[in-house]
């Protein structure tokens, strides 16, 4: 087998691999809850405990951020009172944060995260400039994370809709798909 063919394999392998990454992308929208703003994430909810977290529906205040930031279904995640916000492992394992929409709910605002592992900081953003009008997409692809810590610059709310990790299942296709390329390597050699 030429030396291009190899490598045409091994880029097309790696390439179906990433693609099983992002295409398996877990999405958290918020829409089986209620979407009762008295009522909190309930610890546990989709694999997190939600510390200061509830949920709204999008016609609950027309006119505010959390009807512009709903952007799938019926329900958006806020903070109570406008404080800091905590999105944490239920079971302390580690998790990838993507990213997630974020519109706030009554004035501009920054808002700005911290993720942390085993009580360690492991990463800190920069602000990013929230409006009323429009829901922000807020990448930040940090991995080897128990807990992200969302601050905001204004005591007022702010919505959340997508929170986007990677499934654990993608991980797993990912990582069989590695090992699947290696194996054929092997049989090809011998």
């Amino acid at each position: 087998m030429s030396m291009n063919m190899k490598m045409t394999k091994a880029i097309l392998g790696l390439l179906a691999a990433a693609a099983c990454l992002l295409a398996n992308a877990g999405v958290i929208h918020f829409d089986d809850l209620p979407g009762d703003e008295t009522l909190p994430i309930a610890a546990g909810y989709a694999g997190f405990d939600w510390t200061n977290m509830g949920t709204v529906r999008f016609d609950a205040w027309p006119g505010s951020g959390f009807e512009a930031g709903t952007v799938s279904g019926d329900n958006v995640a806020y903070n109570w009172y406008g404080a800091p916000a905590t999105v944490a492992s239920s079971d302390g394992g580690a998790f990838a944060f993507t990213g997630a929409y974020f519109t706030s709910a009554w004035v501009e605002q920054e808002i700005s995260f911290e993720g942390w592992r085993s009580g360690q900081q492991l990463f800190a953003s920069g602000a990013y400039t929230l409006e009323t009008t429009a829901p922000v997409w807020i990448q930040l692809d940090w991995a080897g994370i128990d807990t992200l810590l969302i601050y905001n610059s204004s005591p007022t709310p702010w919505a959340m809709d997508e929170f986007t990790v990677p499934e654990p299942g993608s991980l797993a296709l990912v990582g069989t798909s590695v090992v699947g390329l290696m194996a054929a390597r092997r049989r090809r050699k011998a």
